[in-house]
C-alpha cells in the first residue's frame, strides 16, 4: 500500500489571502516562486498537496470556495473558514520540509483534537483507500498486498502519536519509542508504521519548485517502505508452530531417556567388571578360551552391539540437529520484535563446520543451535571412540595362551569418561526441550525456493534486495544490518529501523566468496580423497606387518576416531550437496515446478538416498548412501587390534577353526576378522570413488554465491516474475504449493532474466530467461539495449 509521507509541501495561496507576509519573511533568491494552484494537475499531485497538511494535526487550512473568490474580484479580502487567523505579533512555526528538510511544522494556536483526528483520519483514510482502489484494477494480484493494512502513524490521533513522535531522530533506537510504538500496535491491532527523521543540514532554507516535485516518486517512497521506517506488530494471539518430528519433546525426550539408561549401564558394566576382577579366581563379563565357545548372541552382543547402538544414537542426534540448524533462523524472526539479519536471514549453520557451530551459535547466542551441535558431537562423535577404548580383553596379548581362560572387562579408565559423555548427552537434550518451548511461527515446512518466495509476497521486504543480485554475502550484510526482520503471519516483514547498529548486529558472516562451500572445492576435496586414500592403505599396514599392530595396542581407539573423523567431513560434503542440488537443477535450464520445493536437508539420511533415488538425482544418493557407510566404517575399524598374520590359514576340525598363526588367542574369529576387513576396504573404496565423481561434477561454480541463507534466496528472487505466482500462498505447505504451481506449466531456471522493474538480474525466474549464468561473466556489461544507441558512453 502507498502511504502518505510526512513531509508536507508548503500551502499555496493567491496574492489576496491575509497569509501573503508569510512569504516575503523568507526571502531567498533560490526560494520558489508562489504560483496560484493549477486544477488541471493529475490526481497523484492532488493526493500530494493533499498529504502536506498531516504531520502536524493542530491546524489545517480550509479550501477556497467559489464565493469567496467572486468577492476577491471586488477587492474584498474575508477569513478563511475553519481558520483562526493570527495577528502579525504572532509567528507561526513554519515547515521546511519542502525546502529539503524533515522538520515537522506546527502552526501556533491548536484545533481541538475532535477536529483534529476526525477530519484527519477521514481525509487520508479515504485518500489511501481511493488509491488502493486504483491499483487493484490495474494490478490485481500485486506484491507487497499485506501492506494495505498497516497503520502509518501519521494516520493516528494525537493522543496515539505525539509519545511516539516525541524522541524522533536520535541516533540509536529509543526504548521508550518503540515501547510507545509497541503499545499502539496491540491497541489498534494492526501493524505500526512509525519514520524516523533523519539527522539532516538546514542551513539552507532554499527548497526546490514544489510543483516540479515528482508526486509519484513520493508515493514510491511510501509504498516501498522508507529506509529508516520501523514498524511494529501486535501480538500474534494465534502463532503457528510447526516442527518437524525430530524436533518434537517426545522424540528428545526418547534421546534424553536413552542417554541416561546407556550411561546407567555403562557404570553398572564398570562395577559388575571390576567385582568380578578381584575374585579368586578371576574373571570378567564374558570367560571364553577361544571366541568359537562363545554363542552367536553372546559373540554379537559383545562384539559389535555396543558400538552399533551408540552410533546409531548418534545419527538419531543428527536428524535432531539438522531440522534445529535450518529452522533456527525462522525461530529467531517469530520473536515479539523480530531479530536482525545476522542473527536470521543471514545464518546459515548447515554449510558451516559441524565442531564449530557450537562457537558461532554461543556468538549469536542461538542456544538451541548450542545445545544440539554439542550434543551431536558428543553422541556422534567421542562416545563411539570412547566406547572403543572402554572394552578390553584381558590378559595382554604377549601373555595369551591358547588354552587358558581369557575375560573381556570395562576398562574403568576409559568407562567414566564415556558415562560422563552420556550425562552431557542428556542434559543438552533437557537444555533443548526448554528452548524449544519456542514457537516457530511456520504453518508448515518451509521447503526450498518455493517456500521463502511464499513467505516475502506480502511486504516489501523485497525492496531491501534491490542491486544485490550477485552480491557477496558481505555486501548483502552491509545492505541488510540496518534493520530488524520479523516472521508474523507465516510473512516476513521489516521490522524496526536500527540507526545505530549493535556489535552483535554488525558481525558479518565470515564466508568465503567462493560461491561453493569450502568442502566442495579442489582446495579442500583434494587432501580429504588423500587422506582416505593413506587411511585405506594403512589399515592392511597396521593389521599385517611385523610389529606395526603395536600402534592400535598402545591407542585402540586410533582407528575408531580416524574413521569419525572420515564421518564428520562426509556428513558436511552431505549437507552441501543437498543444498546446491537445486540450484543445480535450474542451472541447466528448464527444470520442472517441483524444483523449487524440492529440499533435502531436513531428510532423514536412511530415507534421503531412496527420495533422491526416485527423483533422479543420482549423485545425492550416491553421497548419502556414503553417508549411511562411514557409519559402517566407524563399526568395522573398532575390532581392528589384532595381529592380523593370524588369520590367514585356516583349518577346521570338530566344526572349529584352528589357525596356524593361532588367531583362536584373540578375541575375533576368522569370519568376523574378515568380513570386518572387507567392509571397511569397500567402504573406503566407495567414498574414494563417489568424492572424486562429486568433485568432478560439483565443483565449477554455477551460482554468484552460496545459497545457505534465507537473504541469498530472496536476492535471488527480488525481481523475479514468478514471485507473482506465490501471491496468498503462504499458508499452504509444500504439497499444495507444489499442485499450485505444477498446474501452471511453467519451467523454470537460474540465469539472467529481464524483471519486474524492467531491467536485467540474476536469479532464478520462469522460463524463457535471457541466459544461463557463467561464473564471472557479467551479462548486464557485455549486452546492448536500444535505449543505449547515441548516448555519450556509446557511439
Amino acid at each position: 500500500m502507498f502511504k502518505i509521507s510526512q513531509a508536507p509541501s508548503p500551502p499555496t495561496f493567491s496574492e489576496p489571502t491575509s497569509y501573503q507576509p508569510i512569504a516575503e519573511s523568507f526571502d531567498n533568491p533560490h526560494s520558489p516562486s508562489i504560483a496560484r494552484p493549477s486544477r488541471s494537475r493529475s490526481i497523484l499531485s492532488q493526493f500530494g498537496s493533499l498529504r502536506s497538511s498531516q504531520p502536524s494535526k493542530q491546524s489545517r487550512y480550509g479550501r477556497l470556495r467559489d464565493e469567496e473568490e467572486e468577492s476577491r474580484k471586488d477587492g474584498a479580502q474575508k477569513r478563511l473558514p475553519d481558520v483562526e487567523e493570527h495577528g502579525d505579533d504572532e509567528s507561526i512555526d513554519f515547515d521546511v520540509t519542502g525546502f529539503e528538510g524533515p522538520i515537522a511544522w506546527r502552526i501556533a494556536s491548536p484545533r481541538t483534537r475532535a477536529d483534529s483526528e476526525g477530519t484527519d483520519d477521514w481525509e487520508h483514510g479515504g485518500l489511501a483507500a481511493e488509491y488502493n482502489r486504483l491499483e487493484s484494477r490495474r494490478m490485481p494480484r500485486k506484491l507487497g498486498g499485506g501492506m494495505e493494512s498497516v497503520l502509518d502513524a501519521p494516520f493516528l490521533g494525537r493522543s496515539d502519536v505525539e509519545e511516539i513522535t516525541q524522541h524522533r531522530g536520535s541516533s540509536a533506537p529509543n526504548p521508550h519509542v518503540r515501547e510507545n510504538a509497541q503499545k499502539v500496535a496491540e491497541k489498534k491491532g494492526q501493524i505500526l508504521a512509525v519514520s524516523e527523521e533523519p539527522v539532516i543540514d538546514i542551513s539552507s532554507f532554499g527548497g526546490a519548485e514544489y510543483e516540479s516535485r515528482n508526486a509519484l516518486n513520493a508515493f514510491a517512497q511510501g509504498s516501498n517502505g522508507e529506509a529508516n521506517k520501523s514498524y511494529y506488530f501486535p501480538p500474534d494471539l494465534d502463532m503457528p508452530s510447526w516442527r518437524p518430528a525430530s524436533m518434537h519433546w517426545s522424540y528428545i525426550s526418547v534421546l534424553v531417556f536413552i542417554a541416561i539408561a546407556l550411561a546407567g549401564l555403562q557404570e553398572f558394566l564398570c562395577q559388575v567388571s571390576m567385582q568380578r576382577a578381584k575374585e579368586d579366581p578371576p574373571s570378567g563379563l564374558l570367560t571364553f578360551k577361544r571366541p568359537v565357545e562363545l554363542s552367536l548372541l553372546d559373540y554379537f552382543l559383545y562384539k559389535y552391539a555396543p558400538i552399533i547402538v551408540l552410533v546409531s544414537y548418534g545419527v538419531l542426534w543428527q536428524a535432531v540437529d539438522y531440522d534445529i540448524k535450518r529452522l533456527e533462523p525462522y525461530y529467531q524472526l517469530s520473536k515479539r520484535t523480530g531479530a536482525t539479519a545476522a542473527e536470521s536471514l543471514n545464518v546459515d549453520y548447515l554449510t558451516f563446520w559441524s565442531w564449530l557451530a557450537p562457537l558461532k551459535a554461543l556468538r549469536f547466542r542461538h542456544w538451541a543451535v548450542a545445545y544440539s551441535s554439542v550434543g551431536t558431537l558428543l553422541a556422534g562423535g567421542l562416545v563411539p571412540i570412547l566406547q572403543s577404548a572402554s572394552v578390553k580383553l584381558y590378559p595382554e596379548m604377549e601373555d595369551r595362551r591358547l588354552d587358558e581362560d581369557k575375560f573381556v572387562r570395562i576398562n574403568p579408565a576409559w568407562s567414566r569418561p564415556l558415562s560422563v559423555a552420556l550425562v552431557m548427552v542428556a542434559i543438552c537434550g533437557v537444555l533443548l526441550l526448554f528452548q524449544l518451548r519456542r514457537k516457530s511461527g511456520l504453518l508448515s515446512n518451509p521447503k526450498g525456493i518455493a517456500g521463502i518466495a511464499a513467505m516475502a509476497t506480502r511486504s516489501h521486504i523485497l525492496h531491501d534486495f534491490r542491486g544485490l543480485d550477485t552480491a557477496s554475502h558481505q555486501a548483502i550484510h552491509k545492505q541488510l544490518k540496518k534493520r530488524r526482520y520479523i516472521l508474523h503471519k507465516s510473512s516476513l516483514w521489516q521490522g524496526e529501523y536500527i540507526r545505530q547498529a549493535s556489535r552483535t548486529d554488525t558481525i558479518a558472516p565470515k564466508k568465503p566468496e567462493n560461491p561453493h562451500p569450502l568442502t566442495l572445492t579442489l582446495k579442500a576435496g583434494v587432501p580429504y580423497i588423500i587422506f582416505m586414500f593413506l587411511f585405506l592403505v594403512a589399515i592392511p599396514v597396521l593389521m599385517f606387518v611385523p610389529n606395526a599392530n603395536i600402534v592400535t595396542k598402545t591407542l585402540p581407539f586410533l582407528l575408531t576416531a580416524i574413521a569419525t573423523c572420515i564421518k564428520f567431513f562426509w556428513n558436511t560434503i552431505d549437507c552441501n550437496v543437498r543444498m546446491i542440488e537445486p540450484f543445480y537443477v535450474l542451472s541447466r535450464r528448464h527444470a520442472p515446478a517441483r524444483t523449487l520445493t524440492l529440499d533435502y536437508t531436513g531428510t532423514m539420511p536412511g530415507w534421503l538416498a531412496i527420495k533422491a533415488l526416485f527423483n533422479g538425482h543420482f549423485l545425492v544418493a550416491l553421497v548419502a548412501l556414503g553417508a549411511i557407510l562411514t557409519e559402517v566404517l566407524t563399526v568395522c575399524v573398532s575390532s581392528f587390534n589384532v595381529d592380523g598374520k593370524k588369520f590367514f590359514v585356516v583349518d577346521f576340525v570338530d566344526g572349529d577353526d584352528k589357525t596356524e598363526g593361532d588367531h583362536a588367542s584373540s578375541d575375533e574369529t576368522f569370519i568376523s576378522f574378515w568380513v570386518s576387513f572387507g567392509l571397511a576396504f569397500i567402504t573406503l573404496l566407495y567414498l574414494i570413488s563417489v568424492a572424486s565423481l562429486v568433485y568432478a561434477c560439483r565443483r565449477h561454480p554455477f551460482l554468484p554465491r552460496q545459497p545457505g541463507t534465507i537473504a541469498s534466496v530472496l536476492a535471488f528472487i527480488h525481481q523475479s516474475k514468478m514471485l507473482l505466482a506465490f501471491v496468498n500462498t503462504e499458508r499452504m505447505d509444500s504439497r499444495q504449493m507444489t499442485k499450485h504451481i505444477e498446474k501452471l506449466g511453467k519451467t523454470y531456471a537460474l540465469g539472467w532474466f529481464r524483471g519486474r522493474d524492467g531491467e536485467d538480474h540474476c536469479g532464478v525466474d520462469e522460463e524463457e530467461i535471457l541466459s544461463e549464468y557463467k561464473h564471472g561473466v557479467d551479462w548486464t556489461k557485455g549486452r546492448l539495449l536500444g535505449g543505449h544507441i547515441g548516448t555519450w558512453d556509446h557511439y
